[in-house]
């Protein structure tokens, strides 16, 4: 009897451990760490602080609002473009994070385009409400946050980051801009966000 016991705990560890691996390929090949990311250079980093350059960006964008059917209505509009809705039917990889540009008057939802294409080399999207436009290299001042989308979480981390800035005597040339490296399974406390500001090249360092 005690032999059956143990031999049937063995065989539950066992398919748990199957079951755990095969979680983890599949979290893997999901999430951020399949994906190529925009390219930047830490220049500073103090904890969840950071100073970076960024190389030039080729960005495709579209018109969102705040709300979560906003959202999802531009991330697919953005997605049906790299998966095919565009002038030579070309699919494009997907890359992270995908950009929101939370404007007073013309938020905005981006993906970064890979880095071996230029601007001249990405066929013209189908939809009307999906733009291409290039973003020249520049530098940003950068805080790391977890946590799931909302206004509220975006504000309390410019707060933050602002906070951080001024601490350090940086100056804003722009508003916030929020960078979301996670597909939306991921739990919150997992996630990578983050909150850009763009600063002067030459701050200091």
């Amino acid at each position: 009897m005690a032999f059956a016991k143990r031999r049937v705990v063995k065989m539950m560890l066992t398919v748990l451990l199957v079951v755990v691996v095969l979680v983890a390929v599949l979290y893997w090949r999901t999430s951020r760490a399949a994906y190529e990311t925009a390219r930047y250079t830490v220049v500073r980093a103090e904890g969840d602080f950071e100073i970076r350059d960024y190389a030039a960006l080729v960005l495709a964008d579209t018109p969102m609002t705040s709300d979560n059917a906003s959202r999802n209505g531009s991330f697919m509009r953005l997605f049906r473009f790299i998966t095919g809705a565009n002038g030579a039917q070309k699919k494009l990889a997907m890359t992270t994070p995908v950009l929101v540009d939370p404007g007073p008057s013309n938020s905005r939802m981006a993906f970064v385009m890979p880095a071996n294409l230029a601007l001249l080399d990405i066929p013209k999207p189908t939809d009307k409400d999906v733009g291409l436009r290039e973003v020249e290299a520049c530098r940003y001042a950068v805080l790391r946050f977890s946590g799931s989308i909302s206004e509220k979480s975006q504000d309390d981390a410019h707060a933050r980051l602002l906070t951080q800035m001024k601490m350090r005597g940086l100056e804003a040339l722009s508003g916030p801009q929020f960078a979301y490296y996670d597909p939306p399974w991921t739990p919150p406390f997992l996630r990578r966000n983050e909150v850009l500001v763009r600063i002067s090249a030459n701050a200091k360092e």
